[in-house]
């Protein structure tokens, strides 16, 4: 029961961070058909969306084994897949529009599909931590679990040994009655009887009382077989409970490494560089730039630059919603690192309250060409940059 409760749990964190992983494609996909109109971006949505579908479906298969454990465990694992099955229908109603919609959408239209595609988004951390939290209860639930069988077979040990004590108490007891004394008396009378003392007899009962020593000593002997044995079985379940109490938490410890190396992913993904020619790379960046994705913005774009050997690097910033001074410099960097492995670099959509904010602080971007949007970009040629 146990060990597939825990097969239960790990297979629905894998569904979950498989579900994250998928959903963060299909929105990639999404944004680059709408800054490129590549529809070969919408056949790989399509694609991703099948897959989507088969793991919404796939959660529903725990049920079973969470209502075998705990009802309410299985009560709470419904409002999950209903969440699940809410984000699936927003990437499909999206990836409906997109492919049946408008032609030629407006800059309207396309900023419409923008705050969409961030709805979806908010939509999935939302589901990806509710489930999260979720499988992580459940998971302190069955350790608890587990943590009561092995008090139990404590509570066990220990009532076993308080009996055997008792009992050894006893049989100890029965031995100063019943053989001590009665050797004791002998030993007096054949003390008695080496010194000439005739007087009064004693009724030497050796074989009786050597016959009762063997039938004590025999059950007694009996008794702490008995008990060692008892004893050795309760060793042995609690070192079976702590061996599955171990692997448990070295398969919690691999399932964590698991979800870091998918966050590993996603944070790769939320940099894509696409190619739209031969010598020509597309940047697309989305949400605020820190210090960590500015670094991770250089790494990714100075990594393709040098495997696809382009010569265009064209760094969409539309959807970058502050370009303060920290953020300028991050992006001279770029532009600097990229010149430097022989690779120009174009600023696309500044909008009108970035261009204010960058002139308000002063930042100087003469060295560094733009362009109000990609489609402008990718008409010029190579030799306008």
């Amino acid at each position: 029961m146990v060990d597939d409760l825990n097969q239960a749990i790990t297979d629905d964190m894998q569904t979950v961070a498989s579900i994250n992983l998928v959903v963060q494609q299909l929105l990639t996909e999404s944004y680059s058909y709408l800054q490129t109109g590549d529809p070969g971006a919408l056949e790989e949505g399509a694609e991703l969306l099948e897959r989507l579908q088969g793991m919404v479906a796939q959660l529903r298969t725990s049920d079973h084994i969470y209502g075998d454990f705990q009802e309410e465990v299985a009560e709470q694992h419904i409002p999950v897949v209903d969440q699940g099955r809410a984000l699936l229908q927003a990437v499909q109603d999206l990836h409906h529009r997109l492919s049946f919609g408008i032609d030629t959408p407006t800059d309207a239209q396309r900023e419409a599909f923008y705050q969409e595609i961030e709805r979806i988004e908010e939509q999935r951390e939302t589901f990806t931590k509710q489930a999260n939290a979720h499988l992580a209860g459940i998971r302190t639930v069955v350790q608890q679990h587990i943590e009561g069988d092995v008090r139990l077979t404590f509570v066990g040990i220990a009532i076993a040994l308080a009996a055997m004590v008792a009992l050894t108490i006893g049989v100890l007891w029965l031995i100063e009655r019943h053989i001590v004394r009665p050797l004791r008396s002998i030993t007096n009378a054949a003390s008695r009887l080496a010194e000439g003392r005739l007087d009064g007899e004693l009724a030497i009962t050796i074989n009786d009382e050597i016959g009762v020593l063997q039938q004590t000593f025999n059950r007694m002997a009996a008794t702490i077989r008995r008990q060692t044995g008892d004893l050795e079985i309760h060793y042995r379940q609690v070192t079976q409970a702590r061996d599955a109490l171990e692997a448990a938490h070295r398969q919690a410890v691999e399932q964590l490494a698991i979800i870091q190396r998918q966050q590993e992913a996603i944070r790769e993904l939320s940099v894509p560089v696409l190619p739209v020619s031969r010598d020509t790379l597309v940047m697309p960046l989305l949400g605020a730039l820190d210090s960590a994705r500015l670094i991770q913005v250089q790494e990714q774009a100075l990594e393709r630059i040098a495997a696809t050997c382009a010569r265009r690097l064209l760094l969409d910033i539309t959807g970058v919603p502050i370009v303060d001074s920290h953020v300028a410099q991050g992006l001279i960097r770029v532009v600097q690192a990229a010149h430097l492995l022989g690779a120009e670099v174009m600023l696309i959509g500044i909008r009108p309250e970035v261009a204010q904010s960058i002139v308000g602080l002063g930042i100087s971007l003469s060295n560094i060409r733009t362009c109000s949007d990609l489609q402008s970009a990718l008409a010029q040629k190579g030799g306008s940059l």
